[in-house]
């Protein structure tokens, strides 16, 4: 991608986030934080941190997106998206609890870049559950620690984060082996399972190793690490702030070379300590 293309590229995504924002300004209902607006890149963001292989920010609207770079430079379409999940059991099933219109955002952090205290985010959702975010973010390396202020409901809740891979290839029809190895064969997950420490790697053109079974990680694990050219040839590793903290689950909807999804849900004994966190960084 050349200077100009790159440069349209940021403006575009700059000005959909604005959108955003200016729509939600039209219509008070829906939860926001202020945002910043003195760097074209970080339109619509509350706050960010800019490294060298990542930018990481907290938009106005309560998303977070991980942006890896290379040369010092953010790619079109390569960032993460990052959700604050706060679930509630309801008749035995998990429903995702969605943030408050009016109340929901929360901080008393100041809006701007690269802020050198720990940033609170606090959420409040749909009965009227509330989570506080900290955030701490050191050498490219973002930490975050859930911990829940107010619970009204007598249900279970569990609280954790999501992130969600960009769409990392495209194939006009089914490839073949020898074409997807030949695409992906660089590509792979590697983790730790949690219920016994072994390591485990899934490749991404090995498309009949399934990374949910038993097999693999169908327990969950403590730490896990993404390396894709679908992210410029990056890794994006998630792992559990302390022992057993935490488990991080995978979540595809077909071959991984397309795309999926990793949770990490924060362990109901642990959560609101010192040990109970999260980390995540792009390498």
């Amino acid at each position: 991608m050349n200077f100009t293309n790159q440069l349209d590229w940021c403006l575009l995504i700059s000005m959909k986030r604005l959108l955003l924002v200016l729509t939600a300004s039209l219509a008070p209902c829906f939860a926001e934080l202020p945002q910043m607006s003195d760097k074209t890149e970080w339109l619509g963001y509350f706050v960010g941190w800019e490294g060298r292989s990542s930018d990481f920010g907290i938009g106005a609207d309560g998303e977070s997106l991980l942006h890896p770079k290379k040369s010092g430079k953010r790619a079109g379409h390569k960032e993460l998206k990052i959700h604050y999940i706060i679930e509630e059991e309801v008749k035995g099933m998990w429903i995702r609890r969605q943030f408050l219109k009016e109340g929901g955002l929360e901080s008393e952090t100041e809006k701007g870049l690269d802020p050198k205290k720990p940033v609170v985010l606090v959420t409040t959702v749909t009965g009227d559950t509330k989570v506080e975010w900290t955030h701490v973010v050191a050498r490219g390396t973002v930490s975050v620690m859930p911990k829940i202020l107010e619970k009204k409901t007598e249900n279970k809740v569990r609280v954790g984060m999501e992130f969600a891979l960009p769409r990392l290839y495209r194939f006009q029809e089914e490839p073949t082996d020898r074409e997807l190895k030949k695409k992906v064969g660089s590509d792979y997950i590697k983790a730790k399972r949690l219920k016994d420490g072994k390591s485990v790697r899934v490749k991404f053109h090995e498309v009949e190793d399934d990374v949910t079974s038993e097999e693999f990680l169908g327990e969950g694990a403590s730490e896990i690490e993404v390396k894709s050219d679908g992210i410029l040839g990056k890794s994006v590793v998630i792992e559990n702030g302390r022992d057993k903290a935490g488990r991080i689950d995978v979540k595809t909807k077909g071959p991984l070379y397309n795309s999926f999804r990793m949770t990490w849900m924060a362990n109901e004994e642990k959560l609101g300590t010192k040990d109970c966190f999260v980390t995540f960084a792009v390498e």
